[in-house]
This record gives C-alpha cells, sequence and structure tokens, in this order.
C-alpha cells in the first residue's frame, strides 16, 4: 500500500514527531534492536525513518523515548504491526499501526509530539 492510499484511510490526526525508538520483531527477542526516528504519531500508530524497514506484515516489538512533563525521559513499550514501506529518498520507513498499546503509552506519544518535544 502506497503512502497516499494509506494517508485517505487515516482514522486518526498525525502529529509530527522526533521521538527516538528502538524496535526489534516481536517474536524474535534474540535479534538486535534496530534504532529510528518518528517522523509523526497517531493515536492509531506512527511512521519510522529507518533505511532498512521490515516488510508488510512483520509484528514488532517498539520501545519509544519520551520527555516526561517533569523532564525525565522514559521508555515506553508497545507492539505494531508493519502496514506499509516506502523507500523514497529521504523518505525510506514504515507504518506502523499499534496493535497493543497501552493508554498511559498512547497518550504520552502524543503529548510529546503536541508539545513538539522528543
Amino acid at each position: 500500500m502506497t503512502y497516499e492510499r494509506w494517508k485517505e484511510r487515516r482514522e486518526y490526526k498525525l502529529y509530527d514527531s522526533d521521538l527516538s525508538v528502538r524496535f526489534r520483531e516481536f517474536r524474535d527477542e534474540s535479534s538486535a534492536l534496530r534504532e529510528g526516528g518518528i517522523r509523526n504519531v497517531s493515536r492509531g500508530g506512527i511512521f519510522i525513518r529507518t533505511k532498512e524497514p521490515y516488510p508488510v506484515g512483520t509484528e514488532l516489538r517498539l520501545l519509544v523515548n519520551v520527555v516526561t512533563p517533569f523532564g525525565e525521559t522514559e521508555e515506553l513499550e508497545a507492539v505494531g504491526k508493519v502496514i506499509w514501506v516506502t523507500l523514497r529518498g529521504g523518505e525510506e520507513g514504515m507504518g506502523i499501526s499499534f496493535t497493543k498499546v497501552g493508554r498511559h503509552s498512547q497518550y504520552a506519544m502524543l503529548a510529546c509530539a503536541y508539545r513538539g518535544e522528543g
């Protein structure tokens, strides 16, 4: 699915973000964590900037770094599924739909994006 088609189906408002994220295949705890940046976040998912995206359908364990209102850094955990991939220069990455995310984690990511902090 292309970004344009996915964008048309979007259910939640997107917020630009510069949060950092570590991720790996959900079922492969022995694999090394990869690092990327989150370009945008919504209640339903995130877009991860990475030159080596996983294939569509891959379930990922996500560890997202946020800054709390008290200025402390916290790592939040979520699970998501790759729903689209792009390899366009400067836009390489993957769209992730959350499959398991706590309400606290979801809103903390949105609050950081809304405040423009990462």
